[in-house]
């Protein structure tokens, strides 16, 4: 009995972690930035920018939800633990950070974790990032 009673649990257990990973289809009837919102909760950046790049890009509303879009997509890409995809990870921050100043070049928020990741750079020898993104953040203003 106690057996049986242990498998259920594990298998609630798991089916619970699983479901929860899933991703839940957008309603098309919410708002933009309603669907935006629900996108970014369920980590999926690229859809919520596919989303976004069928609005107008010089609509404020649409320019903010990119510019949260973005943010969210560098943070994420930052805190997400994969030792084995570091430098891929800090390269995907780094380019959505930079997006989030081309948008709005007041971000402060995004200025401060470029500053974090490439101090972080700085301390380990002979690593810098793509020279590609290196190249998005002198147009932005970052000379590294």
């Amino acid at each position: 009995m106690l057996k049986k009673l242990i498998t259920l649990l594990l298998l609630a257990t798991i089916i619970s972690c699983s479901s929860g990973e899933e991703d839940i289809e957008v309603d098309p009837n919410l708002t933009l930035s309603e669907q935006v919102d629900q996108l970014i909760d369920q980590n999926r950046y690229e859809d919520a920018l596919s989303l976004l790049r069928e609005e107008d890009p010089q609509n404020p509303d649409t320019r903010f939800l990119l510019e949260k879009t973005h943010l969210n997509y560098g943070l994420h890409s930052m805190n997400t633990f994969d030792q084995t995809e570091m430098r891929t990870r800090m390269n995907n921050a780094l380019l959505q950070f930079v997006e989030v100043l081309k948008i709005n070049p007041d971000n402060q928020m995004a200025r401060d974790q470029i500053i974090q990741i490439m101090d972080i750079y700085s301390t380990i020898p002979d690593r810098e990032p793509e020279p590609e993104v290196l190249e998005a953040l002198r147009e932005v203003g970052f000379d590294y």
